[in-house]
């Protein structure tokens, strides 16, 4: 007599957490109502895009940053990439200003190679603002791919 097999239940357990995640990820970006999404943001916070362009061989990055502030609001937005590029390690840093809409804004920041010259792969992003009452960060590993 054959015993039957039981099939494996991650892919259902998989996609019941994925179901639960994105509903909560699409539940808390949508306003409650109008009148919150009319009013400006109180918090500040910013975010490392990836994949960020190499650009002239690797002599610059081209980085995109989210940010979300309270309108009217100004300052700059620091980024600092680093690589590991054989046995050295591939490292810059760039500013941009910024000018607060109050809403997500999209800024590029230009950041370029100090020693050694950027390769297409994985690197280490860090970018920061001050605020206020303190400075808001992020930090993660981006792509880096060819313009």
């Amino acid at each position: 007599m054959r015993i039957p097999r039981i099939r494996n239940a991650r892919p259902a357990k998989a996609a019941a957490v994925l179901a639960v995640v994105a509903g909560a990820i699409f539940a808390s970006v949508l306003p409650s109502s109008a009148d919150v999404s009319a009013q400006s943001p109180s918090q500040t916070g910013i975010r490392v895009q990836s994949p960020a362009e190499r650009l002239a061989r690797g002599a610059a990055l081209r980085v995109e940053l989210t940010i979300v502030c309270p309108a009217g609001w100004s300052n700059y937005a620091n980024v600092r990439v680093t690589q590991r590029v054989g046995p050295g390690i591939a490292s810059g840093s760039g500013y941009t200003p910024i000018t607060c809409t109050g809403g997500l804004q999209t800024l590029t920041v230009s950041v370029h190679a100090e020693e050694h010259p950027f390769r297409v792969g994985t690197a280490y992003a860090s970018a920061y603002t001050s605020t206020g009452s303190g400075q808001v960060s992020d930090e993660r590993e981006i792509a880096i791919v060819r313009s």
